[in-house]
């Protein structure tokens, strides 16, 4: 299995903390998680990967970029393999356009399953798969499901969220089926996905946690959003400034709240916050 962070904010953020200094930040859990970590990254409006097959705990590469790297959405992840070999191709995130996709969990019967979801995905998007693990393909999947629904595959038009979410329901429903009909346990299907403009974050069988709203912020002082509704002790109703998403919490700032098992949650173009049941 693997480990999960990512953000969208408002204002242009770095990741230093989350990822190397902050209690249980992702390279000390990446200890138990050493095949491999990515981070996936938006500049001027397009969208970036730095990956390594090796461990993100020792990595100097890694700790070099996550003090540099600054984003208004991010999605990084460290690796412990169970479908595909070790290396850089199998490594998370994935790209297909703008849109990043990194994915904790596995899909069990996987070498049965495949053929039933290369049948479902068209092969313009199939054919640009170019390693061998669950996860690449059920982004494919998806992006199918994307396509099937009008949501642009590039990831540069702005995303619908109703869409997105539909997309996700019945990519899921499907890959638990195809399990089911052959006799595998339920696929673990704890996934982020971002255009750098939309956000998702997906719950399916394997803890996940997410924050809008923090106890303190040691950035406050510089940070240049004036209305700060970060620091609201209540999520406002309205818009957010950010979400950040955790396989594990990471840190003393954030007000962790767990994720709802089969929840999808979502941050649109305005920073409305959305949360939906889809599985």
């Amino acid at each position: 299995m693997c480990r999960l962070f990512g953000f969208r904010s408002a204002v242009l953020s770095r990741a230093h903390r989350s990822l190397v200094t902050a209690q249980n930040a992702l390279a000390d859990q990446a200890r138990e998680h050493p095949h491999g970590w990515g981070i996936g990254y938006f500049q001027s409006g397009e969208a970036y990967v730095l990956k390594s097959e090796g461990p993100a705990a020792d990595s100097t590469s890694f700790r070099r970029a996550a003090d540099r790297l600054a984003s208004n959405a991010l999605v990084a992840h460290v690796r412990r393999a169970t479908v595909g070999e070790v290396g850089p191709l199998n490594t998370h995130p994935f790209r297909h356009g703008r849109w990043l996709f990194a994915h904790n969990g596995t899909i069990h019967g996987f070498s049965e399953i495949e053929a039933a979801m290369r049948r479902g995905t068209p092969d313009a998007i199939w054919q640009e798969r170019l390693g061998d693990t669950d996860s690449e393909a059920f982004f494919a999947l998806l992006l199918g499901a994307f396509q099937a629904r009008g949501v642009d595959v590039s990831g540069h038009e702005p995303a619908d969220v109703a869409t997105v979410t539909d997309a996700v329901q019945a990519t899921v429903s499907a890959v638990t089926e195809w399990a089911e009909a052959g006799g595998h346990e339920a696929p673990v299907l704890n996934f982020v996905l971002t255009n750098g403009r939309e956000f998702f974050a997906q719950r399916w069988r394997r803890e996940l946690h997410f924050s809008t709203q923090k106890l303190f912020c040691r950035d406050a002082g510089t940070c240049p959003e004036r209305e700060k509704p970060c620091l609201l002790a209540v999520r406002p109703p309205g818009r957010v400034n950010h979400l950040l998403i955790a396989s594990e919490r990471i840190g003393d700032e954030e007000q962790w709240e767990a994720v709802a098992d089969g929840e999808l949650l979502a941050i649109d173009g305005e920073f409305h916050f959305h949360r939906a049941l889809v599985a």
